[in-house]
Protein backbone atom coordinates (compact mmCIF):
# COMPACT_ATOMS: atom_id res chain seq x y z
CA UNK A 1 0.00 0.00 0.00
CA UNK A 2 0.98 3.60 -0.24
CA UNK A 3 0.15 6.84 1.51
CA UNK A 4 0.36 10.43 0.38
CA UNK A 5 -1.06 13.78 1.39
CA UNK A 6 -2.87 16.37 -0.66
CA UNK A 7 -2.46 19.96 0.47
CA UNK A 8 -4.61 23.02 -0.11
CA UNK A 9 -4.86 24.41 -3.62
CA UNK A 10 -3.50 21.32 -5.36
CA UNK A 11 -6.75 20.76 -7.32
CA UNK A 12 -6.21 17.12 -8.22
CA UNK A 13 -2.78 17.80 -9.70
CA UNK A 14 -0.74 14.61 -9.74
CA UNK A 15 2.53 16.53 -10.03
CA UNK A 16 1.72 18.86 -7.12
CA UNK A 17 0.67 15.95 -4.88
CA UNK A 18 3.78 13.90 -5.66
CA UNK A 19 5.96 16.96 -5.05
CA UNK A 20 4.87 17.25 -1.41
CA UNK A 21 7.78 16.81 0.97
CA UNK A 22 5.76 17.02 4.19
CA UNK A 23 2.23 17.35 5.49
CA UNK A 24 0.43 18.81 8.47
CA UNK A 25 1.17 17.88 12.08
CA UNK A 26 -1.91 15.63 12.13
CA UNK A 27 -0.73 13.90 8.95
CA UNK A 28 2.64 13.24 10.57
CA UNK A 29 0.97 11.86 13.68
CA UNK A 30 -1.15 9.60 11.46
CA UNK A 31 1.98 8.19 9.80
CA UNK A 32 3.57 7.34 13.14
CA UNK A 33 0.56 5.21 14.01
CA UNK A 34 0.56 3.26 10.75
CA UNK A 35 3.46 1.07 11.79
CA UNK A 36 7.06 0.99 12.92
CA UNK A 37 9.52 3.45 11.42
CA UNK A 38 12.36 1.50 9.79
CA UNK A 39 15.60 2.66 8.21
CA UNK A 40 15.87 1.15 4.76
CA UNK A 41 19.65 0.79 4.76
CA UNK A 42 19.43 -1.53 7.77
CA UNK A 43 16.95 -3.89 6.08
CA UNK A 44 17.84 -7.10 4.30
CA UNK A 45 15.39 -7.48 1.39
CA UNK A 46 15.53 -11.28 1.64
CA UNK A 47 14.29 -11.07 5.24
CA UNK A 48 12.08 -7.98 5.25
CA UNK A 49 9.55 -7.37 2.47
CA UNK A 50 10.10 -3.80 1.25
CA UNK A 51 7.72 -3.59 -1.70
CA UNK A 52 10.53 -2.75 -4.10
CA UNK A 53 12.00 0.11 -2.06
CA UNK A 54 15.71 0.67 -2.61
CA UNK A 55 17.98 0.25 0.43
CA UNK A 56 20.75 2.51 -0.88
CA UNK A 57 18.87 5.81 -0.57
CA UNK A 58 17.23 6.04 -3.99
CA UNK A 59 13.77 5.94 -2.37
CA UNK A 60 14.66 7.81 0.80
CA UNK A 61 15.97 6.77 4.19
CA UNK A 62 12.86 5.59 6.01
CA UNK A 63 9.46 4.01 5.65
CA UNK A 64 6.80 2.51 7.91
CA UNK A 65 6.21 -1.21 8.25
CA UNK A 66 3.50 -3.14 10.10
CA UNK A 67 2.96 -6.82 10.77
CA UNK A 68 0.96 -9.25 12.85
CA UNK A 69 1.25 -13.04 13.17
CA UNK A 70 0.32 -13.78 9.55
CA UNK A 71 0.66 -10.59 7.56
CA UNK A 72 3.14 -7.82 6.82
CA UNK A 73 2.59 -4.48 5.11
CA UNK A 74 5.13 -1.95 3.99
CA UNK A 75 3.95 1.55 3.09
CA UNK A 76 5.22 3.61 0.18
CA UNK A 77 5.11 7.05 1.81
CA UNK A 78 5.35 9.73 -0.88
CA UNK A 79 6.48 12.44 1.53
CA UNK A 80 9.34 10.24 2.78
CA UNK A 81 10.65 9.72 -0.74
CA UNK A 82 13.08 12.31 -2.14
CA UNK A 83 11.71 14.99 -4.45
CA UNK A 84 14.48 15.23 -7.05
CA UNK A 85 15.05 18.29 -9.22
CA UNK A 86 16.15 16.07 -12.11
CA UNK A 87 12.92 14.05 -11.88
CA UNK A 88 10.49 16.78 -12.92
CA UNK A 89 7.56 14.39 -13.41
CA UNK A 90 8.19 12.52 -10.12
CA UNK A 91 8.52 9.21 -11.95
CA UNK A 92 10.67 7.74 -9.16
CA UNK A 93 7.80 8.15 -6.71
CA UNK A 94 5.13 7.18 -9.20
CA UNK A 95 6.74 3.85 -10.10
CA UNK A 96 5.91 2.72 -6.57
CA UNK A 97 2.62 4.55 -6.00
CA UNK A 98 1.23 3.74 -9.44
CA UNK A 99 1.72 0.00 -9.01
CA UNK A 100 0.00 -0.47 -5.65
CA UNK A 101 -3.49 -1.94 -5.46
CA UNK A 102 -4.57 0.36 -2.60
CA UNK A 103 -3.71 3.94 -1.73
CA UNK A 104 -4.34 5.82 1.50
CA UNK A 105 -4.99 9.45 0.64
CA UNK A 106 -4.75 12.05 3.41
CA UNK A 107 -6.85 14.79 1.82
CA UNK A 108 -6.11 18.09 3.56
CA UNK A 109 -7.12 20.21 0.55
CA UNK A 110 -10.71 21.09 1.39
CA UNK A 111 -11.75 19.69 -2.00
CA UNK A 112 -12.91 16.27 -3.20
CA UNK A 113 -10.25 13.83 -4.33
CA UNK A 114 -10.93 12.20 -7.71
CA UNK A 115 -10.13 8.58 -8.40
CA UNK A 116 -7.45 8.38 -11.08
CA UNK A 117 -5.62 11.56 -10.09
CA UNK A 118 -2.56 9.45 -9.38
CA UNK A 119 -2.42 7.45 -12.58
CA UNK A 120 -1.41 3.81 -12.51
CA UNK A 121 -2.38 0.42 -13.84
CA UNK A 122 -3.18 -1.14 -10.46
CA UNK A 123 -4.72 1.67 -8.39
CA UNK A 124 -7.94 -0.21 -7.63
CA UNK A 125 -9.03 1.34 -4.31
CA UNK A 126 -8.43 4.58 -2.41
CA UNK A 127 -8.94 4.94 1.34
CA UNK A 128 -9.70 8.65 1.65
CA UNK A 129 -9.01 10.45 4.93
CA UNK A 130 -10.55 13.91 5.31
CA UNK A 131 -9.48 15.64 8.54
CA UNK A 132 -12.31 17.43 10.37
CA UNK A 133 -12.54 19.66 13.43
CA UNK A 134 -12.36 18.39 17.02
CA UNK A 135 -9.63 15.82 16.21
CA UNK A 136 -11.99 13.75 14.04
CA UNK A 137 -11.73 12.47 10.49
CA UNK A 138 -14.05 11.22 7.77
CA UNK A 139 -12.77 7.95 6.28
CA UNK A 140 -14.34 6.72 3.05
CA UNK A 141 -13.57 4.42 0.13
CA UNK A 142 -13.34 4.98 -3.61
CA UNK A 143 -12.83 2.16 -6.10
CA UNK A 144 -12.79 1.49 -9.81
CA UNK A 145 -16.08 0.42 -11.37
CA UNK A 146 -14.84 -3.12 -11.95
CA UNK A 147 -14.22 -3.43 -8.18
CA UNK A 148 -17.67 -2.28 -7.02
CA UNK A 149 -18.91 -5.80 -6.29
CA UNK A 150 -15.97 -6.46 -3.97
CA UNK A 151 -15.67 -3.18 -2.09
CA UNK A 152 -18.49 -1.42 -0.24
CA UNK A 153 -17.99 2.26 -1.05
CA UNK A 154 -21.11 3.23 0.89
CA UNK A 155 -19.23 2.70 4.16
CA UNK A 156 -17.97 5.94 5.69
CA UNK A 157 -16.71 6.35 9.24
CA UNK A 158 -16.08 9.25 11.59
CA UNK A 159 -12.87 8.34 13.40
CA UNK A 160 -10.79 10.13 16.02
CA UNK A 161 -7.16 11.05 15.34
CA UNK A 162 -6.15 8.46 17.92
CA UNK A 163 -7.91 5.56 16.17
CA UNK A 164 -7.34 6.77 12.62
CA UNK A 165 -4.15 4.76 11.83
CA UNK A 166 -5.74 1.49 12.96
CA UNK A 167 -8.99 2.02 11.04
CA UNK A 168 -7.30 3.24 7.84
CA UNK A 169 -4.78 0.38 7.92
CA UNK A 170 -7.51 -2.24 8.40
CA UNK A 171 -9.60 -0.77 5.59
CA UNK A 172 -6.54 -0.76 3.33
CA UNK A 173 -5.68 -4.38 4.17
CA UNK A 174 -9.24 -5.53 3.47
CA UNK A 175 -9.31 -3.55 0.24
CA UNK A 176 -5.98 -5.07 -0.76
CA UNK A 177 -7.35 -8.58 -0.22
CA UNK A 178 -10.35 -7.74 -2.42
CA UNK A 179 -7.99 -6.29 -5.03
CA UNK A 180 -5.96 -9.49 -5.08
CA UNK A 181 -9.13 -11.49 -5.71
CA UNK A 182 -10.14 -9.11 -8.49
CA UNK A 183 -6.68 -9.20 -10.07
CA UNK A 184 -6.54 -13.00 -9.98
CA UNK A 185 -9.90 -13.20 -11.81
CA UNK A 186 -8.56 -11.26 -14.76
CA UNK A 187 -5.12 -12.93 -14.58
CA UNK A 188 -5.70 -16.69 -14.11
CA UNK A 189 -1.96 -17.38 -14.17
CA UNK A 190 -1.50 -15.37 -10.96
CA UNK A 191 -1.72 -17.77 -8.03
CA UNK A 192 -4.43 -17.02 -5.51
CA UNK A 193 -5.19 -17.66 -2.64
CA UNK A 194 -2.18 -16.29 -0.82
CA UNK A 195 0.51 -18.44 0.72
CA UNK A 196 -0.85 -18.26 4.25
CA UNK A 197 -4.30 -19.43 3.14
CA UNK A 198 -2.73 -22.34 1.25
CA UNK A 199 -0.70 -23.18 4.35
CA UNK A 200 -3.83 -23.11 6.53
CA UNK A 201 -5.56 -25.52 4.16
CA UNK A 202 -2.55 -27.84 4.29
CA UNK A 203 -2.63 -27.81 8.12
CA UNK A 204 -6.34 -28.65 8.11
CA UNK A 205 -5.78 -31.57 5.73
CA UNK A 206 -2.92 -32.82 7.90
CA UNK A 207 -5.03 -32.58 11.05
CA UNK A 208 -7.85 -34.51 9.40
CA UNK A 209 -5.45 -37.24 8.31
CA UNK A 210 -4.03 -37.55 11.84
CA UNK A 211 -7.54 -37.85 13.26
CA UNK A 212 -8.36 -40.61 10.78
CA UNK A 213 -5.20 -42.51 11.61
CA UNK A 214 -5.47 -42.04 15.40
CA UNK A 215 -7.76 -45.08 16.09
CA UNK A 216 -5.16 -47.36 14.56
CA UNK A 217 -2.16 -46.02 16.45
CA UNK A 218 -0.93 -47.62 19.64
Amino acid sequence: GNAFCRGRGQSNSELAILSNEHGSYRYTEFLTGLGKLIELKDCQPDKVYLGGLDVCGEDGQFTYCWHDDIMQAVFHIATLMPTKDVDKHRCDKKRHLGNDFVSIVYNDSGEDFKLGTIKGQFNFVHVIITPLDYECNLVSLQCRKDMEGLVDTSVAKIVSDRNLPFVARQMALHANMASQVHHSRSNPTDIYPSKWIARLRHIKRLRQRIREEAPYSK
